[in-house]
């Protein structure tokens, strides 16, 4: 079996795994720009005003695009005061709240890299085909585990026809003897048995 290292790309995703709520009774996700709080829900004033001192939308809020009849809900560009030319996430308003908000996973993911192609391109290969168009269920699990010269967390992505994805997100003991690293990312597509809906 073929592992790829993804670096960065897999250890944020598993630090974004971690850092969802995973059970109703939790507070709100939020993301944070500028050391302000962001979260689905909260008011576009609200929104707009925390980002106001780091940031500017593109449209500006006021422009009210999500009214527009050809969208469901208006999105704008969060930019950065200090370079304009540089997008820091996107928000999307509905009804006067806050009902999506995107950032990229780190500002130097090359978004060409091989690595990180194939790591998308095995994540759609998971899916099941009826998830074309259409929504699924996706199951997480993360576990630990120490051997004897490294330790590791392996968190599973799996859908509900048994394929999958699972990122091993590891610390070796001493630095590997060619790269003088420690930290690693491994990942591999998986087959498991089919879950039961």
């Amino acid at each position: 079996m073929q592992k790829k290292a993804v670096g960065v790309l897999g250890f944020l995703l598993f630090l974004t795994c971690l850092a969802l709520p995973l059970t109703a009774g939790q507070d709100p996700a939020v993301f944070i720009f500028g050391g302000k709080q962001l979260y689905v829900g909260m008011s576009k004033h609200d929104a707009a005003t925390a980002l106001s001192g780091c940031c500017k939308l593109s449209p500006p809020a006021e422009s009210e695009v999500e009214k527009q009849p050809a969208t469901s809900h208006g999105g704008h560009f969060i930019l950065s005061t200090e370079d304009s030319s540089q997008i820091i996430g996107g928000i999307f308003f509905s009804n006067g709240k806050v009902v999506r908000i995107t950032r990229p996973i780190a500002a130097d993911i090359d978004s060409w890299n091989e690595d990180v192609v194939g790591f998308a391109r095995a994540l759609k290969r998971s899916l099941p085909i009826e998830a074309s168009n259409s929504e699924t269920p996706m199951y997480v699990s993360v576990r630990h585990e120490r051997i004897s010269n490294a330790e590791s967390d392996i968190v599973s992505l799996s859908f509900p026809n048994g394929r999958g994805i699972e990122l091993h997100i590891g610390t070796i003991d001493k630095p590997n003897t060619e790269t003088n690293k420690r930290d690693f990312v491994t990942v591999d597509e998986i087959l498991e048995p089919r879950r039961m809906k």
